[in-house]
This record gives structure tokens, C-alpha cells and sequence, in this order.
């Protein structure tokens, strides 16, 4: 292409006609070279789904739809001399490999329609019986170096789908399947296929930086740069990893070319509901390096995805240091570089406004909180995490929780030994300890089996036996932001928010590491919308009760449990009790194992069996598993030391009761796993239940499919041949026929 842009001669721009978006980047770089941008492409990016945003998706469809109206003309203008060259422009603006090409396709010159449109069918086979990533990047990748750069196009557009979707995955794996590919792409240095390696790199990189694999995400943010992506934020990406490796001249030059690119009016994004300014994004990348580096200088990889190996040389105390040093110094720039700021958004929360998107600024605080605490500082660590809770319940997101309450209560807990006290509460990891003893073991079975978990008050008064306090005022805090505003909007007043979170933060830390109120509390989810009518779509004065209640708490000298109670009132006491009453079956199944064999008088040995056989059972599936696996046998054979006169009927009622509590889709059918523990907690009685079980009682009227049903009857027919049942085995024999 010749341009006349400007005062100069004419400038000559020389690219492969498929690269469409690399040559106009170029073209738009080269007509702006006035106003001394010093890039050499003007090119935001080279992908749908920039730094991992789906939301960026109809940019891109714009970009597409301008790029209609010249598309068809190119293709024909490189049709004489370069046929080959101009199908795959339009195969490649058109995304006909990844479907999206359907109404655009009205772009494709006659001549050209039938090669543009065709399908790679033999490819598309490979590609449909699959829909895990690495067996889409299994199925094409013996066609990412074909010689058919149609093929080999059709490969990347696919890759870059695949990548897309790269999220709970191991994304060092992911990245090591695609490399081979990739690194070949973007060695063809133009054309559709080479544009399209960009785009994944631009993705790839940025997906590793955000999982903190810095010295792998590095080199492919790099490609995508080196490529001609004008991205601030990719750039600022690399000033992150190369800051993590020390090279602090390249970082800064990193940050000093971002700033003429993007426009500082419109804001930052910092992550989601998070938005600031470069000064912001400096500090949250700061925070970022520094909170990296006190992992590793812990001993722990700042990539989870990154294998442990035990071969790993172990830190020198001159290296730990050196990298202790290095975050404490980035931390404290990220910190001055917002605190004053944060001083700001706490005042503005306490005024009434919302400050959502300074979210951030706790995190910032949390990081130097690591890197103190690994310095050996735990006065500073528990200072700044405590700002940090303090920032986030500023912000206000509901969906965050305490973050940092755990981390506090950590710290505090620091040096303060318990004297082996048994926990106030059933806790099955204290009571499955290795080291635990029978005689700790029944002492805290004791304790436990007399607390009166499973009955609800009927006065509020009484109402402290259970945490339904803690469960209550948890909802209000976490929803705080959400209910002052409709407060406000209800002309009501209300104490200050802040100030009210914080006195009720000592009664949330009494209970926040306790099974019984983590229980409960996921029982009664949002406890104040079960006990008061506070919904936005509520009436003004059916939302009044609550206010009451909110300015009752906010007037009390102290806030605990007995305050909180009679707070409440009669007819919101008696909503909680009616829904925590409907749903005890589903308040803690592992407790119910526990005292069901607590009660059957089995040794605490097979007490620890029951419950270690069954946590494992609730938290996987096994729903295709007839028999168990040796591993999970391992837990259960203890069970077979218990007297299962008594411990069989006990665990029989305990699948009864599981089965009749309706789960996310209702009742269920019988899975085969539940059956498991009765073989070890054998008894000859057992066998009617069995034979209930094969004439599909316990299924709560629903049909098995053939897959159910093959493991249900291999199930059985591992309890009928292993203890010989005759009349098991002789119905199991009438089924086949």
C-alpha cells in the first residue's frame, strides 16, 4: 500500500493482505506519525477476548463489521496474482472455522464463495467428540504444522477458542501443549495464521500473569508486544514480571512506554468492580510483585499451578533475605502511593457513598500485611491486615466475606497455646488428628454429644445454645453497603455503618472458626431476609421492622449474643426458627455420622473410622463407583472392630434420613457409595435393608438409568458374594433373568 499522510513524501506499508489488522495498525500508525505516538503499530489488540474480559466481545464484532465493506474488495484485488492469499483473509476476518461467520458471509465475492465457505470436515471430526481443552489441543495438533495453511489456520483459530475458555485448568500444562504450535506460528512473522498466534500470546500471557507465572507469562507478552499490540495494560504486565525478576530498568521503561496509549480520563480497570487511575494500577501492581516475592521467600510458589517437586534446592537464608528486602521496599511504595487516598474512600463510605470500586486498596494492605508477618514484624502484619478488613468492609462487595478476618485471628492466636483443651464445638479434623488419644477422644465426645446442636428455642431468650446470633449479624455485615442504601432510600436514619461492623467484628470472631456456625450459618444464607421482609421489592413499611432492629444494635452498649436476641423480636425469632427447624437434616451431616456412632457405643477408633470414611464420601461423587477403592477401604476397616448389632441400624437410619432430605434437584436416588460403610459395619440383619435398597425403595420413586443400575446391582452383588447372602444373591440371580 502507498499512503499520502502529512507533509512527506509518500510512505510505502508492505504486509501479507491476510494480516488485515496487522496492516491497519500500520496504516493508522503511519497516518498519525504527527502526533509523535513513537509506535510502530496502532493496534489495541488481536483478539476477542483481551486480557481475559469477555465482556470486550462487541468491540470486536464492531471491528469486524468496518472491516465488511473493504474486506471482499481486498480479496478480489489479491485474487489474480495471490488466490491462496485471499481465501484466507477471508476465512480469517470472517472467523469461518470458529462459527461465527453466518452473517457475515454476505462480505464473500461469488467467485471466491465456494473455497471460502468450504468446510475442513475431517478437521471438524477431531474436533467435535471432545470438549475438554486438552483434548482439543490433543485432537488438531498433528495438523498445526500442515502444509495447508488453511489447516493450519483453522488449528489456531481453534486454539485461540481454546484458550479463551483456559480457566480453573492448569495453565502451565495448557501452556506447554500449545507452545510447539504457537512458537511456529509466530515464526511465520506474517499472514492470517501468524496474526491469529498473536492474538493467543496476547491471551496466553496475560492468563500465566494473572497467575502470577511471571517467568513464563513474560516471553509471550513480548510476542504479542514485539508484534505491534499497542496494550498499556499488556505492558504493564511485563513491568510486573519483569520487576518480579529484578530487572528494574526494562520495568521501568515498560511503565513509561504505557502512558501515551491509554486515555487516563476514562479510568483503569483493576479488576473486576475495581476501577483507579495509573496511580492505582502502580500501587495494586506493586502490591501485587511484593505479595509474589514473601510467598516465594516463604517457600511457596506464587503459581499454584506449578508442580511441587521434592528435588527443589532449598533457599538460602542470604537469598530469602535479599527477596524479604526487595518486597518490603515495593510494598511500602504501593502503600504511600494510596494511603491517603484510602483515608479518602473510608470517609466517603461513612458519609453514605459507595466506593465499590476502590475494592482494591485492601489487597494493597494485605500484601504488605505478608511481607511483614514474613519479615518477622507481626505487630505491623496484624496492623495491616486489620486496615485491610477494615478497607474491604469500606467497599462493600457482600460476595467477599470477611477476607482478612482469618489472617487476624491467626495472628492473634500467635504464641498463645490452648493446653490441649478440647474444642468448644465438634471439630472432626481435631478429633482425627493423628495424634489424638481414645481417652481425648471420648472425653470430647462427651462435650459434644451433650450439647444440643439439633434443638431450636422456642423463646429467643434461650435462643444462645445455637450461634443463630452470629448466623444474623454475619448477613448484616456482609450486606451492609447493599442495606444502608435502601436505608437511606427509606428516609431512614441509621448508625454509621463502619462504626456499627466494627463492634459487631469481636462477636463474628468468636464464632467465624467454628464448624457449628459455619453450619448454621450456610443453613440461614442471608439470616436478615428469612427474619424481616428487607428485600428491595418489599413494601417501605414492611422493611421498617428491620431499621428498628438495625438502630436497636447501633443504640446498645454492648454487642453480643443477648443484645442481638432481644433486638430481635418475637415474630422474626419465630421465621428463623421455623426455616432452621425445616432444614436440620441438612444443618451438618458429618455431626449426624458423629453422634450416631458416638451413640451405637462404637470404640473411638471406629468413631474416627466413620467419620473419616464418610467426609470422604460427602465430598466426591463416586456416583459411577460400584465398589470402593483401596484407599477409601484403608478408612473404613476400623468399622469392622464396632458391634454392628448397634452400629449397623444406626448407620441404616442415617441413609434413610440422606435420602429423604431433597438436594439441588430434589430427592434423590440411592447412589451405590452410600451402601459402602454397611459392608465393614457388618450385621446378618443388614441383608433385608439390601434387599430394599435393590427393589429401588430408598429412590424416592425415581427410575435408574442403565448405568445406575449396572453399578447399583454390581454393588450388591459385592455385598452377596463377599457375605454369602443367600437371599440376596437369589434375588440378584432373578434380576439377570
Amino acid at each position: 500500500m502507498t499512503l499520502h499522510a502529512g507533509e512527506g513524501g509518500p510512505a510505502i506499508i508492505r504486509q501479507r493482505g491476510s494480516a488485515l489488522y496487522l496492516l491497519a495498525g500500520q496504516l493508522w500508525t503511519k497516518a498519525r506519525a504527527s502526533e509523535g505516538h513513537g509506535l510502530c503499530c496502532l493496534l489495541p489488540t488481536l483478539t476477542p477476548y483481551p486480557l481475559s474480559f469477555s465482556t470486550q466481545w462487541d468491540n470486536w464484532q464492531n471491528l469486524q463489521r468496518a472491516a465488511l465493506p473493504a474486506v471482499g474488495r481486498i480479496a478480489l484485488a489479491l485474487d489474480d496474482d495471490a488466490h491462496e492469499e485471499a481465501v484466507l483473509l477471508l476465512r480469517h476476518v470472517l472467523d469461518v472455522d470458529s462459527g461465527y461467520w453466518l452473517e457475515l458471509e454476505r462480505a464473500v465475492p461469488n467467485g471466491l464463495r465456494k473455497e471460502v465457505l468450504a468446510k475442513l470436515s475431517e478437521l471438524e471430526q477431531r474436533t467435535s467428540p471432545t470438549s475438554s481443552l486438552g483434548g482439543h489441543l490433543k485432537a488438531l495438533a498433528s495438523h498445526a504444522g500442515s502444509s495447508d495453511p488453511r489447516e493450519r489456520l483453522f488449528v489456531a483459530k481453534h486454539y485461540r477458542a481454546t484458550t479463551k475458555h483456559l480457566s480453573n485448568d492448569n495453565h502451565l500444562t495448557f501452556m506447554k501443549n500449545i507452545q510447539p504450535a504457537l512458537e511456529a506460528w509466530l515464526k511465520e512473522g506474517d499472514g492470517a495464521v501468524f496474526e491469529t498466534a498473536v492474538g493467543i500470546a496476547e491471551m496466553l500471557g496475560y492468563k500465566l500473569f494473572e497467575r502470577s507465572a511471571y517467568a513464563e507469562a513474560e516471553p509471550w507478552l513480548s510476542a504479542a508486544l514485539d508484534a505491534g499490540i499497542a496494550g498499556a495494560e499488556l505492558l504493564r504486565a511485563r513491568w510486573e514480571c519483569r520487576l518480579y525478576r529484578g530487572d528494574e530498568r526494562a520495568a521501568a521503561e515498560d511503565w513509561r512506554a504505557a502512558e501515551p496509549i491509554d486515555d487516563p480520563a476514562q479510568g483503569l480497570s483493576l479488576g473486576f468492580f475495581h476501577r483507579g487511575d495509573r496511580q492505582d494500577r502502580r500501587a495494586m501492581g506493586l502490591a501485587r510483585v511484593a505479595r509474589s516475592l514473601g510467598k516465594l521467600a516463604g517457600g511457596e510458589d506464587p503459581c499454584r499451578d506449578r508442580p511441587k517437586t521434592k528435588k527443589a534446592k532449598a533457599m538460602s537464608e542470604t537469598e530469602r533475605s535479599s527477596l524479604l528486602a526487595r518486597a518490603r521496599v515495593l510494598a511500602g511504595e504501593a502503600v504511600a502511593l494510596i494511603d491517603e487516598r484510602a483515608r479518602g474512600d473510608e470517609a466517603r463510605a461513612r458519609a453514605g457513598q459507595g466506593v465499590t470500586d476502590r475494592g482494591f486498596e485492601a489487597r494493597i494492605f494485605a500484601a504488605r500485611a505478608l511481607v511483614r508477618e514474613g519479615s518477622g514484624d507481626t505487630a505491623g502484619a496484624l496492623d495491616d491486615y486489620r486496615r485491610a478488613r477494615a478497607l474491604a468492609s469500606a467497599a462493600g462487595l457482600s460476595w467477599q466475606g470477611d477476607l482478612h478476618g482469618e489472617d487476624i485471628r491467626r495472628l492473634e492466636r500467635a504464641g498463645k497455646e490452648n493446653g490441649g483443651a478440647i474444642p468448644g464445638c465438634f471439630d472432626p479434623d481435631w478429633f482425627l488428628a493423628s495424634e489424638r488419644s481414645d481417652d481425648e477422644r471420648s472425653r470430647a465426645a462427651a462435650v459434644w454429644c451433650a450439647q444440643p446442636w439439633r434443638v431450636v428455642p422456642d423463646a429467643r431468650e434461650r435462643g444462645t445454645s445455637i450461634p443463630i446470633a452470629f448466623a444474623l449479624v454475619k448477613a448484616i455485615v456482609d450486606h451492609s453497603a447493599a442495606l444502608w442504601k435502601l436505608g437511606e432510600a427509606d428516609g431512614v436514619k441509621l448508625p454509621d455503618r463502619l462504626e456499627l461492623v466494627q463492634r459487631a467484628r469481636p462477636l463474628l470472631d468468636r464464632f467465624a472458626d467454628r464448624r457449628d456456625a459455619d453450619r448454621l450459618e450456610s443453613v440461614l444464607d442471608d439470616a436478615h431476609e428469612i427474619a424481616f421482609d428487607v428485600l428491595p421489592r418489599n413494601e417501605k413499611a414492611e422493611r421498617a421492622p428491620f431499621f428498628v432492629f438495625l438502630r436497636a444494635l447501633g443504640d446498645a452498649e454492648a454487642f453480643d449474643e443477648e443484645r442481638v436476641l432481644s433486638a430481635l423480636g418475637d415474630d422474626a425469632w419465630s421465621r428463623l426458627r421455623r426455616h432452621l427447624e425445616a432444614r436440620l437434616d441438612k444443618l451438618d451431616p458429618l455431626r449426624d455420622v458423629f453422634d450416631a456412632t458416638v451413640h451405637a457405643g462404637a470404640p473411638m477408633e471406629a468413631v474416627a473410622a466413620a467419620l473419616a470414611a464418610h467426609r470422604q464420601l460427602f465430598r466426591n461423587d463416586w456416583g459411577s463407583f460400584a465398589t470402593p477403592r483401596p484407599a477409601w477401604v484403608k478408612l473404613a476397616k476400623p468399622l469392622e472392630r464396632a458391634d454392628g448389632a448397634k452400629l449397623a441400624p444406626a448407620l441404616i437410619e442415617l441413609i434413610r434420613r440422606e435420602q429423604s432430605v431433597p438436594g439441588h434437584y430434589g430427592l434423590t436416588r440411592l447412589p451405590a457409595k452410600s451402601l459402602w460403610p454397611l459392608f465393614y459395619a457388618w450385621h446378618p440383619s443388614t441383608e433385608a435393608f439390601l434387599l430394599e435398597a435393590l427393589a429401588g425403595k430408598l429412590d424416592n420413586g425415581k427410575s435408574l438409568s442403565a448405568t445406575q443400575r449396572k453399578t447399583r446391582l454390581e454393588c450388591l452383588s459385592w455385598f452377596a458374594d463377599e457375605k454369602k447372602l443367600a437371599k440376596l444373591g437369589a434375588a440378584l440371580a432373578k434380576r439377570r433373568r
